[in-house]
């Protein structure tokens, strides 16, 4: 017979505020954030996505630590933890995830699903737009900090796409 152990609510105002994502929001946009997101527990050793499933949420992690590891497995490629966000992707264009991300330590997310940030854009659509610039902002930050060969692959595909016109 399985036992549940009930696990304590996240704060989660206090974990959003905590992330560096939002470090631009007031309190009036943490506490929208915090109505809207929903917390999910990943037990240790377990994977809270893999590479290759669709990206659905992009998640804020409250507690634990989750290892990034490539699609083809490998050699982790970071560890995140608390106030670090994984799935940016997902409210932005979509897709699935790159990489799997196994929780070394338990793990609670605060998760904002793709349909929620939709509902969130008709009702609250100042907050919907400064994450959507937000995450923009990180994922400039993200390229300009690519090195190598990496980077080159992502001017790149940049580059391809407008010569496009995508």
């Amino acid at each position: 017979m399985t036992v549940e152990v009930p696990r304590a609510e996240i704060d989660r105002s206090a974990a959003l505020r905590a992330c560096p994502l939002l470090r631009e929001f007031t309190e009036v946009g943490i506490r929208v954030l915090a109505e809207a997101v929903e917390q999910r527990y990943v037990g240790r050793e377990t994977y809270a996505f893999r590479a290759g499933e669709a990206s659905t949420a992009l998640s804020v992690i409250a507690k634990g630590t989750l290892q990034l590891v490539p699609r083809e497995g490998g050699a982790p490629l970071a560890d995140v933890g608390a106030g670090d966000t994984v799935g940016s992707f997902s409210l932005l264009i979509g897709g699935e995830h790159l990489l799997s991300a196994l929780a070394i330590k338990d793990v609670e997310l605060l998760e904002l699903s793709k349909e929620t940030f939709a509902r969130l854009e008709k009702s609250h659509p100042r907050t919907a737009l400064k994450l959507t610039l937000a995450l923009a902002q990180d994922l400039a930050e993200r390229l300009r900090e690519a090195k190598g060969p990496l980077r080159e692959f992502l001017v790149w595909q940049i580059s391809k796409r407008q010569a496009e016109g995508r």
